[in-house]
Parts: C-alpha cells; sequence; structure tokens
C-alpha cells in the first residue's frame, strides 16, 4: 500500500487517523461546530456541507471553505456532500452534485473531496481527473445503512474504486450483530493484506460495529470518524475517547 501524504499527514501509515465532522445549517452554527471540533484530539476535519441550507448554491459553499479555512489553518480538510440515500441531508441531482464538487476542486480549499461512488461515472471520473490536476485528493465512498455484505461483496466494493483512481477508498456498513463486525473485519484484513494499494477505510455504522471506530486500525483501516458537536453517522465516539483506546490496545 502507498501512503498519501496530506499537507503534514501521512495517511495509510500509523495509527488511523482521526477526523472530526463539522456540520451547520448556516454559518453561524457551522463556525460554532468548527470552534467545538479544533478543541477536540483531531488529525483533520470534515465539512460536511449538506448540511447547511443553501449547500447547491457555489457561492454560498466557497464563502464557507473561506471561512473554514481561516479557522483550521493548515489541519487537512475533506469537503463531503452527502447525499439523503448515503446518509445525508441533500437530495441534489448528478449535475448539481457534479457543479459543487467542481467548484469546491477549483477553488482548491479542500485537500481532500469526498466523492459518491454511486454517482453517475462519467461525472465521478471527470471529477477525480480535475481533482488531481489541482492537487486534490479523492476520497471514494459508498454506504449501507441497512445490513453488513458478505465479505466478498465488501472487498469487490473496495476494488472497484480503486479502478476509478481515487487516493483513498471508504466503505460504511450498518453492523446489526456482532457477527457483522466479524465480517467487515474479515474483509479489512483481507483488504489490507491481499488487495489495498492505497489508504482505504471500512466503517461499521451503529452500536454493534462501535469497536470498528477504536480497533480498524489493526485490520488496515486508515482513518476514522470521531463525533464533533453532533454525530454524522450513529456509533460515533468522541475524539479523546477514540485517542485513548487506540493508544492503549497499541502501547
Amino acid at each position: 500500500m502507498r501512503p498519501r501524504t496530506v499537507r503534514d499527514m501521512v495517511l495509510g501509515q500509523g495509527l488511523p487517523k482521526i477526523c472530526i465532522p463539522i456540520m451547520g445549517r448556516d454559518y453561524s452554527q457551522l463556525l460554532e461546530a468548527a470552534h467545538f471540533a479544533l478543541d477536540q484530539d483531531a488529525d483533520m476535519y470534515e465539512w460536511r456541507a449538506d448540511y447547511l441550507t443553501e449547500a447547491a448554491d457555489q457561492e454560498k459553499i466557497q464563502e464557507g471553505l473561506q471561512k473554514l479555512r481561516g479557522l483550521i489553518k493548515d489541519s487537512p480538510l475533506i469537503f463531503t456532500l452527502r447525499s439523503e440515500n448515503e446518509g445525508g441531508m441533500q437530495t441534489l441531482s448528478d449535475p448539481a452534485y457534479g457543479n459543487v464538487n467542481a467548484s469546491v476542486i477549483e477553488s482548491g480549499l479542500a485537500d481532500i473531496i469526498d466523492l459518491e461512488l454511486n454517482r453517475d461515472q462519467e461525472m465521478i471520473k471527470e471529477l477525480i481527473t480535475a481533482a488531481h490536476k489541482k492537487g486534490v485528493h479523492v476520497l471514494l465512498s459508498s454506504h449501507n445503512f441497512e445490513e453488513t455484505p458478505p465479505k466478498e461483496d465488501i472487498i469487490t466494493i473496495l476494488r472497484r474504486m480503486q479502478e476509478l483512481d481515487c487516493d483513498i477508498t471508504k466503505y460504511a456498513v450498518m453492523a446489526n450483530s456482532e457477527s457483522d463486525l466479524l465480517i467487515l473485519f474479515d474483509a479489512t484484513l483481507a483488504m489490507k493484506e491481499k488487495y489495498a494499494d492505497r489508504p482505504f477505510v471500512t466503517v461499521a455504522m451503529g452500536e454493534k460495529g462501535m469497536l470498528s471506530r477504536v480497533e480498524g486500525g489493526m485490520f488496515g483501516s486508515a482513518l476514522t470518524y470521531a463525533r464533533g458537536k453532533e454525530s454524522s453517522a450513529p456509533g460515533q465516539l468522541t475524539s479523546s475517547q477514540v485517542r485513548y483506546i487506540m493508544h492503549l490496545l497499541h502501547q
């Protein structure tokens, strides 16, 4: 696996990096959440722009990015415009989704852009190419909020993402039982040992999957998301909890 360097952070090397999502319906809420996140123990931040009421407005997005960049300084920033069917707040069409992400890429204010695998494939390929030309890393993601698919399906999806030439792959599933968590860990380990040629992220959401957020790194996952002022997904812990448990297990 070849790690990716994002500013001064190396993803895919050492312990998983901790990312705190920042959310707000308007700039006031956004900045309040950002100040809260900065007081936590995180390696990087994610702007969940889909929470913004005017998320389809490119000018509003640019202004939000500028405000966040001014606060977080040189910390790595992921930009995410999550669709409703992927667990987000927006129902944007493919063209609208593509236009917002293209404008973010062009601005250079985000270090990583999260793109959804289950969008128009030609559009995704064009966005990946544009991002790489601007020096922006691409995290390709997919989410299953219903279940944990079989091990082979998880591996197939992550390998499909790699074929699209992204920099980081991410697949999140819902753990409805302890067995589901073991399936995810088994698939994660197989990716680490046999298939992954770049950093990847796996998450088991929900209470049953909480262990994946602190112990996924042992099996190969490169990044974990911790709770900010609000949780962006079920089962998130605080960054201090994640950091403490990871160091306790790996000391």
